[in-house]
């Protein structure tokens, strides 16, 4: 796959060299965006591709470093998954496709070429490997408006659905974070705050992380996800590409945790379990909170809480994906627009 996409990238004078490991050029990239959202961060990237292998969903990794002047000027997560009866999907890191990231000092007009040859590349690679569309998907960029590749993919025909996302303005104070949660998650926070000794996991401890998944097994009822991915998480703890923050009870036993993926900009939540024997006692809301606490002493802008489903969104979320989001709204300060691209060859 990588000779099919390198040779589309040569057809269309695309210049780009695939993600390597170690990962140098790729985090010297990062660091020159005006924003990195956790998407283009590589302990998630390397996460999601663990999770969707470790799911009977086969995906390869085309993740590319485009160069200007032959100098890295954008990164693009690609990748393609294999479904059951053997199509193709293109994507990023086994989801809906984002598309390139460019660092801040390019100019605009460069922003707009190589985004027109992006998506030849994406389309004549589709075209050639008998894939019939692709959806992208993109998410608030710290107040930037609407991308080129929007524009762009819109001009040739793409449709767009409207989703939702939760965020937190990380820039205010914890005072005023905290006084637009919802009335009734700061008592809970508060008596939480007394009943659960609370922790910070930033490095390494395999142990540690270990019972951290027994409890989510337990909570779960089965193994939701490969040994693998778990290992990912671990190591993006260790890397500093992500900190968890858990509770424990008066006898030392660990109750709840989440986990919080994170670049110099944006945090996001990724996973969390919470002993079910407990819900009717704060957890969830004590880990939340200790987890911002944790953001603002990174100097992090937005914390990206998570999708906001409503009842007549298509397809139709379950009342648990709803009742998850009304949590997390509780916590948000800002509600941004999610645009779904949809772009069919047939």
């Amino acid at each position: 796959l990588r000779e099919a996409f390198q040779a589309t990238l040569d057809a269309v004078d695309l210049k780009g060299s695939f993600r390597q490991p170690g990962n140098a050029e790729w985090e010297g990239t990062a660091a020159r965006a005006a924003y990195l959202p956790v998407d283009y961060s590589i302990a998630m990237m390397d996460y999601q591709l663990c999770y969707w292998n470790g799911n009977a969903k086969p995906t390869s990794d085309l993740s590319l470093v485009l160069y200007h002047d032959n100098r890295p000027c954008a990164l693009w997560p690609l990748s393609v998954s294999h479904g059951e009866t053997g199509e193709l999907r293109i994507g990023s890191s086994g989801g809906a496709l984002r598309p390139p990231l460019f660092v801040a000092e390019l100019a605009a007009k460069t922003v707009k070429s190589m985004t027109t040859k992006s998506l030849a590349a994406l389309n004549r690679f589709c075209l050639d490997n008998g894939i019939s569309g692709w959806e992208s998907a993109e998410s608030f960029i710290d107040a930037s408006g609407l991308s080129d590749w929007h524009d762009k993919a819109m001009q040739q025909g793409a449709t767009a659905t409207l989703r939702h996302e939760l965020f937190i303005d990380l820039t205010r104070s914890m005072a005023e974070i905290k006084a637009g949660f919802r009335k009734s998650y700061k008592a809970l926070i508060t008596s939480g705050g007394k009943l659960w000794n609370v922790h910070l996991l930033a490095q390494a401890d395999a142990a540690l992380w270990e019972e951290f998944r027994c409890l989510h097994l337990s909570v779960a009822g089965r193994a939701t996800r490969s040994l693998d991915s778990w290992e990912a998480q671990h190591q993006a703890i260790a890397a500093g590409g992500a900190f968890f923050v858990y509770l424990r009870d008066e006898a030392g036993r660990m109750v709840g945790g989440g986990l919080f993926h994170v670049t110099r900009d944006e945090c996001e939540y990724a996973v969390g379990a919470y002993d079910r024997n407990l819900f009717d006692k704060p957890l969830g809301h004590v880990v939340q909170y200790h987890a911002i606490e944790e953001m603002k002493r990174r100097n992090i802008r937005w914390y990206k809480l998570g999708p906001r489903f409503y009842p007549a969104d298509v397809p139709q979320p379950t009342q648990k994906e709803l009742s998850i989001a009304d949590f997390k709204q509780g916590f948000s300060s800002h509600s941004f627009p999610l645009f779904c691209l949809r772009y069919s060859f047939q």
